[in-house]
């Protein structure tokens, strides 16, 4: 059962992809038809609306009545509209304020009490027509029970913000329509009341632009219900004059506080910059009191190579980048220019500007992106003393400000072991993860140092963030370093040193903090050799270095790798744990898994698929598996063949092969073991074409 503190489970602000709103009307009408017993576990189904479709159900709700529901006598009537005068009161007062925007829309907004009892109605648009069942009464009970799954149900029983659409609602009445509800709390933080808004669904509802509008009115809904607590708190301490009571005056303080229950910068101007007001989080961007807002103009606080103003003189509707400097710092704002039209000439007056902070929009990039790490120290498996020394080092060295080198072979889980570090020193931060060698040459700077707008053909009219941005408060992991590169490398290093960077085509730096943990499997001291690294950056990079062992040389850690990724498999397709024979058992044991953690992962996915009878036999081993014989390089020498009939240059291969599986491709460490220089082994290995 899900959590009903789970707020995530209710977010309701995510775009209606073609897919899901198929998949929600085809959940919808196999339910209906007794076709889908339990919806929770159906795939695209918000697993709050299916919890409720389930209660429906059980309570014996008729998805196909009409919504007539049931009303309350005239005496119980009284009791609960006596009981919740205030809130109706204030409620009434801010529906009158919304009434020409609910009448020109069709929209429709409801007061319930905490019961399900309709206190208030915003329209009587709909009565005496179809619609009329929509409207309903004060005495009206609309909960779970008499109306099944709807927005305001879901939004008391959890306690948040809620936004379902048309099939989601249980009752197929209510199928045409979108509902956002908001709950009212009081003081200790107990549901007295749910605020909704219904609207109409409008073709096509897969238009991004028709769904951004979705999405702003349970933004709506959400600052009304925030300006109703207010009020409410307001009116029980005595807080407001009892002589302010006119409908303007209520209008014009309920927007105040709407506002500034705003957590984003409301700024409004001229169409010349003049500030004429701000919310209370506008205030504090700008580091001022409202008495100071007098005669200051945006323009003071913006950047010399600001183009925000000519936006304001052109009234064009846009987002820009700018840097807001103030006499205590700079910080990078995003900020939407909302034109201002007089309604009577529709010339321009001025802008509404709403500011957030580029923090802020990176870290909901970062989250939407799935930009988070998901692996901690307690998900690395092993028992190797060789295993538990690397994890010793992580979690020694998370937390600490220096660079951290991962080297490794691939598949030895570099990735996963930056992620628990990164879990472990600032879990709350963004992951940004970077490969250095998927991306095309031309591509990873701009990936890296992002790019301003118009830099080059084809880039973003409002540009773009670069991976280290996005990695502000957090770790930026640069995934194969040694594929870096080398004209890009100095400016990295740069970075590293400064915590500056500058976008391709800005002409400022701005100010980065983040970690960096870097990954490779390749020799620098070979790399650097052929000068395809910067010495300097190397050691900058690796000033703490962690060594992933090969799954060769984890002793006892191949078995309990095997067994894990068995059941872990199984248990994700739902079938039972096979037994392993005593021979496929032998084989993986002795295998040498060049491919590592990955390639036994892999192989043991595949041997449960071709398995029969429950029983993973050798033969159920990948091809490549099993054509390693006994005799071919296993971390030993061959010994099936005589010495005899072994050339001296098969010898010297293999010997070579022997010496770098031992130093894990250590070019110096594998010279030193065969006693050569380094030189004669590059040339050796080049003659008799190794790969590393």
């Amino acid at each position: 059962m899900m959590d009903e503190n789970n707020s995530t489970a209710l977010c309701g602000l995510q775009f209606v992809n073609k897919e899901r709103w198929e998949a929600m009307t085809h959940n919808k009408e196999r339910f209906l038809r007794n076709q889908l017993k339990d919806p929770r576990h159906f795939p695209n189904m918000n697993q709050a609306v299916a919890e409720s479709w389930v209660r429906s159900r059980k309570l014996g709700v008729n998805p196909l009545d009409p919504l007539c529901c049931k009303y309350l006598d005239s005496k119980e009537l009284k009791i609960v509209l006596d009981k919740n005068k205030l809130l109706i009161d204030i409620t009434e007062n801010l529906f009158n304020s919304f009434k020409k925007l609910v009448d020109s829309t069709g929209y429709l907004l409801y007061l319930f009490d905490k019961d399900g009892v309709l206190l208030l109605v915003s329209s009587l648009l709909y009565q005496n027509t179809e619609y009329d069942w929509l409207v309903g009464n004060p005495g009206k009970v609309c909960n779970e029970s008499t109306v099944g799954t709807c927005a305001h149900v879901l939004s008391m029983r959890y306690k948040r913000p809620v936004q379902i659409i048309g099939p989601e609602q249980y009752c197929v009445a209510l199928k045409n329509m979108i509902g956002s509800a908001a709950p009212i709390l009081d003081e200790n933080g107990e549901v007295i009341a749910t605020l909704v808004l219904n609207q109409e669904l409008v073709n096509p509802i897969l238009d991004s632009n028709y769904q951004t509008l979705c999405i702003h009115t349970l933004g709506l809904i959400m600052a009304m219900t925030e300006a109703i607590q207010v009020q409410i708190e307001l009116e029980k301490n005595n807080r407001y004059v009892r002589s302010v009571n006119s409908d303007l005056r209520l209008a014009y303080d309920t927007l105040e506080a709407t506002l500034d229950c705003i957590d984003e910068g409301i700024v409004n101007v001229n169409q010349t910059g003049q500030i004429i007001r701000m919310n209370r989080h506008g205030l504090r961007i700008f580091n001022l009191e409202s008495n100071q807002i007098a005669n200051r103009n945006i323009r003071e606080f913006l950047d010399e190579n600001s183009c925000l103003i000519d936006f304001l003189v052109k009234g064009e509707k846009t987002s820009v980048e700018e840097i807001i400097r103030t006499n205590r710092d700079e910080q990078s704002y995003i900020i939407d220019i909302h034109p201002v039209l007089n309604q009577v000439t529709c010339q321009l007056t001025g802008a509404i500007l709403r500011f957030n902070h580029v923090k802020k929009i990176n870290a909901m990039v970062n989250s939407r992106s799935g930009a988070m790490a998901r692996y901690n120290f307690a998900d690395i498996i092993g028992e190797s003393m060789t295993m538990k020394k690397a994890i010793d080092l992580g979690l020694r060295f998370a937390g600490l400000q220096e660079t951290i080198l991962l080297s490794g072979e691939s598949g030895t889980g570099k990735e996963i072991f930056a992620q628990a570090i990164h879990n472990k020193c600032c879990p709350q931060g963004p992951f940004i993860a970077l490969n250095c060698s998927a991306l095309p040459r031309d591509l990873i700077e701009s990936e890296l140092f992002g790019y301003e707008a118009g830099s080059f053909t084809g880039a973003d009219r409002s540009g773009r963030p670069g991976k280290i941005e996005l990695a502000n408060g957090g770790t930026l992991f640069l995934d194969e370093i040694g594929d870096m590169p080398l004209e890009i490398q100095p400016v990295l290093l740069r970075v590293i040193e400064n915590k500056q960077v500058m976008r391709i085509g800005g002409r400022s730096y701005k100010k980065v903090d983040f970690n960096i943990i870097a990954a490779t499997n390749k020799d620098f001291e070979r790399v650097m050799a052929e000068g395809l690294f910067r010495e300097d950056l190397f050691f900058r990079l690796s000033v703490l270095t962690i060594k992933l062992p090969p799954l060769r040389e984890r002793e006892n850690d191949v078995e309990i790798l095997s067994n894990y990724f068995i059941e872990k498999y199984c248990r994700k397709i739902g079938r039972q744990v096979p037994r392993v024979q005593a021979a496929a058992k032998k084989k993986i044991l002795r295998y040498s898994w060049p491919g590592n953690v990955r390639q036994l992962e892999n192989a043991m996915i595949y041997a449960i698929n071709v398995s029969q009878d429950n029983i993973i036999t050798l033969e159920c081993l990948p091809d490549a598996v099993l054509r390693e014989k006994s005799g071919e390089l296993n971390g030993k020498i061959a010994t099936e063949r005589e010495p005899s009939l072994i050339s001296m240059a098969s010898w010297e291969k293999t010997a070579i092969q022997m010496a770098l599986m031992r130093t894990n491709n250590n070019i110096p460490l594998a010279a030193d073991l065969l006693e050569i220089s380094k030189p004669t082994l590059y040339r050796k290995i080049k003659t008799y074409n190794i790969k590393l």
